[in-house]
C-alpha cells in the first residue's frame, strides 16, 4: 500500500511538471515576433496599392462609464502602446466630447464615439457627435437610422460574447466587431484559464495572445450577412482597465496599454491624415465604413505592409469594393512577417485555397464574398507546428 502511494504522488509530481514544461513551451511559442523596422516600415505609411495606413484601438472604456482610468489616463497609455488613434465608446454618453477630450494629444488622435444599449444588444455609434438612445422597444431601426443619417458608422458590439447581438434583420447596420479582445477569453477552459493564471507574471505577452483563437461564431455571422450586402468588420478591445471585486473596490487589470498592443484595427485611407481631429475622423470613419480595414492580433506583430487586392483588368480594387465579375481577375495577398506564415483565402465563407509563405496569387474562379486569414506558425517541442490567428481581412464582393 506504501509503495502504491508512493507511485501515485510520483506520477502526479511528473503530471505537473509535464503539465508546466508544456505550458511553459507553449507561452514561449506565443511570444511576440520581432516588429518591423520603424523607420523602414512605418505603422502610418503608404501601404501596397496605394492609400495611407493607420492603426486604431477601438472600444474603449472611461470612468465618463464603467472604465477604471480616466481619458487622462487611456490617452497616456496609448501614448505608450502606439497606435495612430483611439476611439473612446463609453456607454450610453457623450460626456467626453461636450467636456473636450476629442482631438490630438502629441500626435494621438482621440475620438469619442459611444456604446448604445439597445433591446438587441450594445451597439457602437462612431462620428455622430451626440448622444443617441433607443425609444421604445420598436425603436432599434430608427437608432440605427439616426446614427446613418448623422453621417456616423453603426457596429453590432462584441455579437458573439457575454450580451450578443441578437437582431441580424437590422439591413441598415454597418458592421460587427469580428474580434473583441474582452470576450475572447471566456470561452475558455477551466485548464486554459488556470495555466493563462500560472504564466502571467512571467509571460504575459505568450498568454494574453494564446487567449486568442479564430472567432468562428462571429465570422459565420458575418458571412451570412455578407451574401446580402456589405457588412464591416472591425478589431476591438472592450477596455476597461476594471475588474469589479466587491462594493467599490475593482482590480486595474487588464491594463490599457496591456489591451492597446493586443488587438487593434488598420484603416487604409485615400489619402494621409491632415492633423484637424474634425477633418481626420471623417476621413478615418469613411474608410470603416467602407470595410477599407483589417484586423489584426497586434500582440504577435504589427502588420502594416498586409494587403488583400483584386486586379481586374486595368483596375485594381481593395477590401471593401463591391464590383461586377469579369473573367480574368487575380486576388493578390500579401502578408510579411518575421517569420512563417500560411495565407488562407475564402470564399462566402467556405475555404478556398491556402498556401504556406507570404504572398498568395489566385484567379478568381467566379462571383463570391472574397476575404482572406492570415495564420502564424508556431511551434513546440511537445504539441509540433500550429497555426495562430494574425489577420482577419475585410471583404472584396464580386457580384
Amino acid at each position: 500500500m506504501l509503495y502504491l502511494r508512493k507511485s501515485l504522488k510520483i506520477l502526479v509530481a511528473a503530471g505537473f511538471l509535464l503539465w508546466i514544461a508544456d505550458g511553459y513551451l507553449l507561452m514561449l511559442s506565443e511570444s511576440p515576433r520581432s516588429a518591423p523596422d520603424p523607420a523602414a516600415n512605418p505603422t502610418a505609411s503608404i501601404g501596397p496599392g496605394g492609400g495611407a495606413r493607420y492603426s486604431g484601438a477601438i472600444h474603449i472604456h472611461s470612468t465618463y462609464s464603467d472604465g477604471g482610468g480616466s481619458v487622462e489616463d487611456i490617452i497616456r497609455a496609448g501614448q505608450n502602446a502606439g497606435p495612430d488613434f483611439l476611439v473612446l465608446t463609453d456607454h450610453d454618453t457623450m460626456q467626453p466630447l461636450i467636456d473636450g477630450h476629442q482631438g490630438y494629444h502629441d500626435g494621438l488622435l482621440l475620438l469619442v464615439g459611444e456604446e448604445v444599449n439597445t433591446s438587441a444588444g450594445h451597439l457602437l455609434s462612431l462620428g455622430v457627435g451626440r448622444d443617441v438612445s433607443q425609444d421604445g422597444p420598436l425603436g432599434l431601426p430608427a437608432v440605427v437610422e439616426e446614427i446613418s443619417e448623422s453621417g456616423g458608422v453603426s457596429i453590432a458590439a462584441h455579437p458573439t460574447g457575454r450580451r450578443p447581438w441578437t437582431d441580424w434583420t437590422l439591413e441598415e447596420m454597418d458592421g460587427l466587431e469580428v474580434l473583441n479582445g474582452n470576450s475572447e477569453w471566456r470561452d475558455d477552459g477551466v485548464l486554459e484559464l488556470l495555466r493563462a493564471f500560472v504564466f502571467l507574471p512571467f509571460m504575459p505577452d505568450g498568454v494574453f495572445n494564446s487567449l486568442i483563437d479564430r472567432p468562428d461564431e462571429a465570422i459565420r455571422l458575418w458571412m451570412h450577412r455578407a451574401q446580402r450586402q456589405p457588412v464591416t468588420v472591425i478589431g476591438s478591445l472592450d477596455a476597461h482597465e476594471r475588474i469589479k471585486l466587491w462594493g467599490e473596490r475593482h482590480l486595474s487589470f487588464p491594463t490599457y496599454e496591456r489591451m492597446f498592443g493586443l488587438i487593434r484595427t488598420y484603416v487604409i485611407t485615400g489619402t494621409e491624415l491632415t492633423g484637424d481631429a474634425g477633418v481626420d475622423e471623417v476621413i478615418l470613419l469613411n474608410a470603416i465604413h467602407r470595410g477599407s480595414c483589417y484586423v489584426v492580433l497586434e500582440g504577435y506583430e504589427p502588420a502594416p505592409s498586409f494587403s488583400f487586392e483584386l486586379s481586374m483588368g486595368p483596375e485594381t480594387e481593395s477590401m471593401g469594393a463591391s464590383v461586377e465579375y469579369q473573367d480574368g481577375g487575380r486576388l493578390h495577398v500579401t502578408a510579411p512577417s518575421s517569420g512563417p506564415v500560411r495565407i488562407r483565402l475564402y470564399r462566402d465563407g467556405v475555404p478556398l485555397i491556402e498556401t504556406r509563405g507570404h504572398e498568395l496569387f489566385v484567379e478568381v474562379p467566379g462571383p463570391g464574398v472574397y476575404h482572406t486569414e492570415v495564420y502564424q506558425l508556431r511551434s513546440t517541442l511537445l504539441r509540433g507546428e500550429r497555426q495562430r490567428l494574425w489577420i482577419i481581412s475585410n471583404a472584396i464582393r464580386l457580384e
